[in-house]
């Protein structure tokens, strides 16, 4: 732990002083921001990380972000239940995996160049460089630091779903209008955490539309499996579902709903919903639930099923401090190494423009 501790203080100071240096030649053309992160769970789990992205305007009006990762976690001695799956992290629980890795080492996560258009009224744009897999409800800001400290067991690495810590090395193009859009990606993996999916073509599809507070999308992906070809042939193939709505008294809802194969001859079926509350009488306090299942369709003894429960909130604290503190309970065999957990995460968080 005190490795990574100087690690992540190393980075930090790097970071600023480059982001200092860089606004200070380029104006209101760049931004950069610094999150730096210490976790605890009671499942004897500790965890360290920090991110470190710029962004901003180049000439022609196109637009970049890269962003890069560092994170590591460390364990106690209790054994998992529920055994080892390829491709899932050894430790055998998802815990502060919400958004990045935790291989303790740097790793670029995004870094994109685009350009969108507006002609009479339509939509039109492209995307190149490296980008996470454009499948459902997918950015960064979708499950970084909002309030959840593990990802849904549908968007983890090894869980026979799609992982959040997919990367596309390619190119996405988006058409339509605001209100209805279509996003096509096609590209090479690039993974980041424990499920490192086969080199081959990646094609995805995600139609949006959204009338209102809702907004809804349907997305469609191919690419090689994860696992090894002796034991997983063919192409893994999922069709997804997401909603997202929101109101003006302070409640958001969303969801998605998962269907497909990781390879042939296998199934994977799973939903999440999310719900956040936040009212000008909570004061810093956001409040956070979710329930979610998965189920996972083969030959015994390799089937599993599991689903989980969520409670807690998010604190925004003073001195640019956000705190997350999630209650957890978990049914089925999916690794993890106690039924019920308490995992806490503190994040300091700050911009340079």
């Amino acid at each position: 732990m005190v490795t990574g501790a100087r690690t992540i203080r190393c980075a930090l100071l790097l970071a600023g002083s480059l982001a200092g240096s860089w606004v200070c030649a380029y104006g209101q053309t760049l931004t950069a921001e610094v999150d730096v992160t210490g976790g605890y769970s009671s499942e004897e789990v500790r965890a360290a990380a920090t991110q470190f992205r710029v962004f901003g305007d180049a000439p022609a009006k196109i637009r970049y972000f890269a962003e890069a990762s560092w994170g590591g976690r460390w364990a106690g001695d209790v054994p998992v239940t529920g055994g080892t799956l390829t491709g899932a992290d050894p430790m055998g629980t998802d815990v502060f995996g919400a958004a990045y890795p935790y291989r303790r080492r740097w790793q670029v996560m995004e870094a994109y160049a685009e350009r969108y258009f507006t002609p009479h009224g339509l939509l039109l744009g492209a995307r190149g460089g490296q980008f996470r897999t454009p499948f459902g409800i997918h950015t960064r800001g979708d499950y970084g630091y909002n309030g959840f400290v593990r990802p849904p067991l549908i968007r983890y690495d090894g869980y026979y779903g799609v992982s959040n810590n997919w990367l596309e090395q390619g190119a996405m193009v988006t058409a339509g209008v605001p209100q209805l859009f279509v996003e096509a990606s096609v590209g090479q993996p690039h993974d980041v955490g424990t499920a490192y999916r086969r080199d081959g073509l990646d094609e995805s599809v995600r139609v949006q539309g959204y009338g209102g507070p809702l907004i809804v999308g349907v997305s469609y992906m191919r690419s090689n499996p994860y696992m090894p070809l002796r034991f997983a042939p063919g192409r893994q193939v999922f069709t997804g579902v997401d909603v997202r709505y929101a109101s003006s008294r302070g409640v958001q809802v969303r969801g998605e709903l998962l269907k497909g194969h990781s390879f042939e001859g296998v199934s994977t079926t799973g939903w999440y919903l999310d719900g956040m509350l936040h009212r000008p009488v909570m004061g810093p306090f956001t409040a956070v639930v979710r329930g979610e299942s998965l189920d996972y369709t083969a030959a015994p003894p390799r089937a599993r099923a599991a689903s989980r429960f969520t409670i807690g909130t998010k604190v925004r604290l003073p001195w640019r401090l956000t705190a997350q503190i999630n209650y957890m309970h978990q049914d089925g065999d999916l690794p993890r190494i106690y039924d019920s957990s308490l995992d806490f995460s503190v994040t300091y968080s700050v911009r340079y423009r």
